[in-house]
């Protein structure tokens, strides 16, 4: 469609786990990609004239409503105790959510044109509402239980990650939902392949932004090494760090004077993220490379696109990551990439300026960060490329643009 929505169109964000706020302090526990996504879009709708409501979990004494743009604010519902909870254990609380979020539009006499839910717990409150009040609904998963619990494998069964219950809830939302949004390119073909749902798949990838990620970066002044191979991300197994520390063994005995710095993390650490970082230190040891294996903990958000842009190469290393936004904050800071195979980005990821690996495979995993730390002007160039990739691709306000899109075709 030609037009654009926007005048009287409200549309209700739902976005219910981690710490939800106007600028989010990523890093918290839950509060990453999902988020950025949720916050940008909103925005970018905004922009365009429509009003957009996020709807999150409150606790800890948190406001009730906070104004985000001109036409976008934050609502935080009250279910279950008053402190923060882990996504994992929200489940038995959602039902009350829900119940909250019909009591508070209907006493606000708020009507929205349509529910957009993020994530399977917002999914199954977007259900219950959809049925009670008859708004449509869109949903985007941002994450499978089914596929992650594949791929964590023995590991998964170490935490209580309530996946039976995630999988089903999963389903229902997939065979319900009126429209279905993914962040992922992968995640059409892994819905039919393990959930044996078969529908239309919108795919509108996650943004960057390009002023705050930009390759001018590179003159903050912070500490690092004079070459270096770099990631970041939550510390669990489902990243990968330690298959690129394994990877990386091979690099350092070829090209000694380069190290491997691990970024990301909570805060407040939970207990399998320091299970993982110790596991690190092991494996580290054992390879004989501790020296060359920095890990960074949790970067402040307005040093990471320093960290970026200093790089040599920026590496995904994935056993499963639904997309992975890091590739391509990667890029847009000019710096080439090597992306995990399993990492639903790798789609978008070309020759020009990326290189896509099976993480397992150590060896040629280290070759192909090895080639680009020993060939400097290729590397850079490669980097260029990606950077113009992503301005002509990947802004928040193109992608804005093609959600709104979808929208009219529901509404």
């Amino acid at each position: 469609m030609n037009c654009m929505l926007g005048g009287n169109v409200r549309i209700a964000f739902l976005s219910i786990h981690g710490y939800v706020d106007p600028v989010p302090n990523l890093g918290l526990v839950d509060t990453g990609g999902q988020v950025v996504y949720v916050l940008e879009m909103a925005k970018q709708l905004g922009k365009l004239g429509i009003q957009v409501d996020i709807y999150t979990r409150k606790f800890e004494e948190r406001k009730g409503i906070e104004d985000v743009t001109e036409n976008v604010r934050i609502i935080r519902i009250p279910c279950g105790p008053k402190e923060f909870i882990v996504k994992e254990k929200l489940y038995p609380y959602l039902g009350e959510f829900a119940e909250n979020f019909i009591k508070y539009v209907k006493k606000n006499d708020i009507k929205y044109s349509l529910i957009h839910s993020h994530y399977w717990d917002a999914g199954f409150v977007a259900m219950i509402i959809r049925e009670k009040l008859g708004i449509p609904m869109a949903h985007t998963s941002h994450s499978l239980g089914l596929i992650k619990k594949m791929f964590l494998g023995e590991i998964g069964k170490k935490v209580d990650y309530g996946f039976e219950t995630r999988i089903n809830t999963e389903k229902e939302i997939l065979r319900k939902s009126d429209i279905i949004i993914s962040a992922s390119p992968i995640e059409p073909e892994l819905v039919e392949k393990y959930y044996g749902v078969k529908r239309k798949f919108h795919v509108v990838p996650p943004g960057v932004d390009i002023d705050y990620f930009d390759p001018r970066a590179k003159k903050t002044n912070i500490q690092v090494p004079k070459r270096y191979v770099f990631t970041t991300g939550r510390i669990e197994w489902t990243k990968g760090f330690d298959l690129l520390v394994k990877a990386f063994k091979h690099v350092a005995d070829a090209f000694k004077e380069v190290k491997l710095l691990l970024g990301g993390g909570s805060v407040t650490p939970s207990k399998i993220e320091k299970e993982v970082r110790k596991k690190l230190s092991e494996l580290s040891k054992n390879l004989k490379i501790e020296n060359k294996v920095i890990q960074l903990g949790r970067i402040p958000n307005e040093l990471l696109p320093a960290y970026y842009a200093k790089s040599s190469v920026v590496v995904l290393p994935s056993r499963y990551d639904l997309f992975g936004m890091v590739a391509l904050e990667a890029l847009a800071c000019a710096r080439p990439v090597v992306v995990s195979k399993y990492a639903g980005v790798h789609k978008l990821i070309k020759k020009e300026f990326g290189r896509i690996v099976d993480p397992n495979d150590e060896e040629e995993f280290g070759k192909s960060i090895l080639e680009l730390i020993m060939d400097k002007e290729k590397a850079d160039s490669m980097g260029q490329a990606g950077r113009r990739y992503i301005e002509e691709n990947l802004t928040w306000p193109n992608l804005a643009k093609k959600l709104n899109e979808i929208y009219e075709g529901i509404l």
